[in-house]
């Protein structure tokens, strides 16, 4: 069937337009995902043959977007840092702001030659890679609870040939992985009971484990620092992605627990997205 792309464009962006706020950007992603179309083709209106089946694939994906299934999951794959990760029900999607995350440690790991790093509540997998296939002889464990979200992140380790050691576990159980490392990472759950009863149709479709913080939302990260601060090497650092306004509390957290030069990095947005600190390198801390 011979149809105009830019007809086939302009109609995918009605249909999406009170769905989001992108629907321009979604169309070309359905576009791309499925014919492999590029906004260059759009612009010079190129005339694939498309067939009925692929036309009736394309409303099948369209129909599921207008059901509110975030595009991420539709399409199967997101980018982050360059680089495509599996993504489906059961697992978080990666998400720009979590770049911070990932280059703030990529920073702190410059000169270092042979660096243990630790991921707890790893997802889908994009932080762990990223750092181990930037940071090339870095010795990278994840720890994720959820059997779903882990067969996201085995595949997608595998499928980059990152090395990483991935553990189906429990981040609240320190006997899950033995050593001591020079940074340990994490983008724990950190939504408060408020932020949960706010989402979007399409962040509810996503785990409610990978997002739900507790009331306060600040859960994990009293946890977290608390059980994994002894678990540092001397001068390693501790890293967190952290919620919206959020930062003096995280902050005290890890304060409280004995480490210094704490920092905070803000997004692309200017909101302050990841907060690090350090272990003192003259001194042992100790278990509360």
């Amino acid at each position: 069937m011979v149809i105009s792309l830019k007809e086939l464009y302009g109609g995918l962006k009605v249909s999406l337009q009170n769905v989001t706020d992108s629907p321009d950007f979604e169309a070309k992603e359905l576009l791309r995902h499925l014919f492999g179309i590029t906004t260059a083709d759009i612009l010079m209106d190129r005339r694939p043959d498309l067939s009925e089946e692929k036309l009736g694939e394309l409303e099948t994906l369209v129909q599921r977007r207008l059901s509110r299934e975030p595009l991420q999951y539709i399409i199967g794959s997101w980018e982050f840092y360059g680089r495509e990760f599996a993504v489906g029900e059961g697992v978080l999607i990666p998400r720009p702001d979590t770049e911070v995350l990932a280059e703030q440690v990529l920073d702190y790991l410059k000169g270092k030659e042979n660096p243990r790093v630790l991921e707890l509540c790893g997802g889908s997998g994009c932080l762990a890679a990223t750092i181990a296939l930037e940071h090339p002889g870095a010795e990278v464990t994840v720890v994720e609870k959820s059997p779903e979200a882990f067969a996201y992140l085995t595949k997608n380790c595998e499928a980059l040939k990152s090395g990483v050691r991935c553990i189906l576990g429990d981040a609240l159980d320190t006997g899950v992985v033995l050593g001591d490392f020079d940074c340990i990472l994490s983008n724990p759950p950190y939504l408060s009971a408020k932020d949960m009863s706010e989402l979007e149709p399409e962040v509810r479709k996503e785990p409610v484990m990978a997002l739900y913080g507790e009331e306060d939302g600040l859960f994990f990260y009293r946890e977290l620092t608390a059980l994994w601060k002894n678990r540092l090497l001397p001068g390693g650092m501790l890293a967190y992605e952290i919620g919206m306004g959020q930062h003096d509390d995280v902050a005290e957290i890890l304060r409280t627990n004995g480490l210094n030069n704490v920092c905070q990095t803000r997004d692309c947005g200017g909101i302050i997205r990841v907060l690090t600190g350090v272990k003192p390198a003259d001194e042992t801390l100790k278990i509360d």
